[in-house]
């Protein structure tokens, strides 16, 4: 298949270069010219516009959050797809469920069809075909694209409407901001006993939660505690952000949602003793 990639940062090359390598022929933009450049030669054409990406069977968007998408795809306040019947869009950024409907809404007015995708996994997950994909949308374009997500790793279809899958999203990423802060004040409390963090980092690792998220986050954080380094910034707080907005729209009482949502300003702001705060790797996307 012909397939456009719009986005080529640490998640879209991974996921640009194993679908050409699978045997499809990839278009790929990216607003910072030379990202295609590590992209198999043979099998991938780096385009010198977004709408030429657009020339396929299906494009790929994975940008980096809802300005960036809009800023794409609505440009000029018109969709970039316009004209283009039959085309398929699926979504792979993390973007909240109100733009994936109104992308959803412009998609169907212009005779084309909408798939929402969110991931969850590192860069490397995705080079090796181990991403989880959330699919929401018609299940006709859901099915057309399954093999292309399927190239990437394993895909769980989530609802008709695409953005159920974008609610999934944040709602998985917010999990990992609790993990974040829950691991945070636990490292602090027990460090302030006198206890290694990295010690109890082992227990909760080994026994309570013997899970990758829990193992990647509590040795990382466990290790800036012991070593007296700068406050991490919890990645994951936007996840969070996007839960309570959508708990409000819901009209549901999330108290946990919102407490951590609040966090962001005062976490992000507070600087750490030895100095300026730095920002956690989002491995575990």
């Amino acid at each position: 298949m012909k397939i456009g990639v719009i986005g080529l940062g640490t998640m879209g090359q991974p996921i640009a270069r194993r679908i050409a390598r699978a045997g499809h022929e990839v278009l790929a933009w990216n607003r910072t010219p030379g990202r295609a450049d590590s992209l198999p030669a043979d099998a991938a054409v780096a385009v010198r516009t977004a709408g030429e990406a657009c020339q396929s069977e299906i494009v790929i968007t994975v940008l980096s959050d809802d300005a960036a998408v809009e800023a794409v795809m609505f440009e000029g306040d018109r969709l970039l797809t316009r004209g283009m019947p039959g085309l398929i869009h699926v979504c792979m950024s993390t973007i909240s469920d109100k733009l994936a409907r109104k992308l959803a809404a412009a998609h169907e007015a212009a005779g084309q069809a909408y798939v929402s995708a969110p991931l969850f996994g590192p860069p490397d997950a995705a080079a090796a075909g181990r991403l989880l994909i959330a699919a929401g949308g018609p299940r006709s374009a859901v099915e057309r694209v399954r093999p292309v997500l399927e190239v990437l790793g394993r895909v769980q279809y989530i609802s008709e409407d695409p953005a159920a899958a974008n609610v999934v999203k944040s709602a998985g990423n917010f999990l990992m901001a609790a993990v974040v802060e829950s691991l945070r004040d636990a490292m602090l409390i027990v460090h302030g006993a006198g206890v290694d963090p990295r010690e109890f980092a082992g227990i909760v690792t080994q026994s309570l939660f013997p899970t990758p998220v829990y193992q990647y986050l509590g040795g990382l954080l466990a290790a800036r505690q012991a070593q007296g380094g700068a406050r991490v910034l919890n990645p994951f707080l936007r996840g969070a952000e996007q839960c309570a907005n959508t708990a409000q729209q819901q009209g549901v009482d999330a108290p946990l949602v919102n407490h951590i949502d609040g966090q962001s300003g005062e976490r992000q702001a507070a600087p750490s003793p030895a100095g300026r705060a730095t920002p956690v790797p989002s491995r575990p996307q």
